[in-house]
């Protein structure tokens, strides 16, 4: 199970906080295996996450499908509309999201011109994010080491809570079956690094790693 804090209302968001009131992006719903954009892509609009789960994924030269990370509340996604630029990823959503979305060139403009400092902020925090980008290769290694290393990496989110996202969904992600996403667990629990009694709990992070370590080369 993966969950994280959702955005429940403005009064926490902080774009709603920072606009007064006067936020101009729309409340919208996507079910979970939604595609929000497909990789290669030009978005036109941008996304901000107030509750749920997504992942941003890329299909290799030889067609095959890497998980590169996960994304859960007060992220912004497509961002590349912002520039007319491609989308690197593939952004589909892993439970049913909802979001706060605002079409490019009308955040561009609330954003402000060229030389003014949230201007500046933005182009860092996009400049930030296009070096982020080749992070993390979930499919690489044998089956036990990408359950380990996935899990590592998003402990955070690995927790007894609401918007849950199924099984067979993070199987996909990892390149494995169901039930083989289950043994892995199982197996991880057994030798105590992790408790999956409810949700999934990092007990060992010193063990897991070095698990998560073990094949990533294979």
């Amino acid at each position: 199970m993966l969950s994280t804090t959702p955005v429940n209302d403005c009064s926490a968001c902080s774009l709603g906080i920072a606009s007064q009131g006067r936020c101009r992006l729309t409340p919208t719903t996507r079910e979970a295996g939604a595609t929000l954009c497909a990789q290669g892509e030009r978005p036109r609009t941008v996304h901000f996450v107030k509750e749920g789960f997504v992942s941003l994924s890329v299909v290799s030269p030889r067609g095959s499908e890497m998980l590169l990370t996960l994304r859960g509340p007060t992220s912004l996604l497509c961002t590349e509309a912002l520039q007319g630029d491609p989308s690197p990823f593939e952004v589909r959503a892993l439970s049913r999201v909802k979001l706060c979305s605002i079409v490019g060139d009308q955040m561009s403009t609330w954003v402000g011109p060229e030389r003014s400092p949230a201007r500046a902020v933005l182009d860092l925090l996009l400049t930030e994010g296009k070096m982020q980008r080749d992070e993390v290769n979930y499919r690489q290694g044998d089956c036990l080491s990408r359950v380990a290393r996935f899990a590592l990496a998003h402990a955070r989110f690995l927790a007894d809570r609401p918007n849950a996202v199924r099984k067979q969904m993070v199987a996909r992600l990892l390149g494995m079956r169901a039930e083989t996403l289950s043994r892995c667990l199982t197996r991880l629990e057994r030798d105590g690094v992790v408790d999956a009694s409810r949700g999934v709990r990092v007990l060992d992070a010193r063990r897991l790693a070095a698990i998560a370590t073990e094949d990533a080369n294979a």
